[in-house]
């Protein structure tokens, strides 16, 4: 694998929520990887910002609750990090990626 990227990425459409502040915004996932995930919105959040993330996977019988980072945005996005996840939510992320497709490097 070439490039900074640790984990690879898969394409998803994979409804989250976003918790920063009193705010919660509601949006989905365009591609996901044990690191973090790329999430299509308008609204721009800083980078840094701590925010939390809820979503749910197939394998799971509750939605996940994941701390993140914003990492970096683009006009239609923004790019989060994970945390700490806990070894079922990796699990289920790993399920879940037998269904996707790799996302091609730019």
């Amino acid at each position: 694998m070439s490039g900074r990227r640790v984990h690879e990425r898969y394409d998803c459409h994979l409804p989250v929520s976003i918790f920063f502040g009193e705010e919660e915004l509601v949006a989905h996932v365009a591609n996901i990887s044990l690191g973090g995930m790329f999430v299509i919105t308008e609204r721009s959040v800083e980078y840094g910002t701590a925010v939390k993330v809820r979503f749910r996977l197939p394998a799971l019988k509750e939605e996940a609750t994941v701390e993140t980072t914003v990492r970096w945005a683009k006009p239609n996005g923004i790019g989060l990090q994970f945390g700490s996840l806990r070894a079922i939510e990796v699990w289920a992320l790993n399920q879940y990626f037998k269904g996707l497709t790799v996302t091609p490097e730019h």
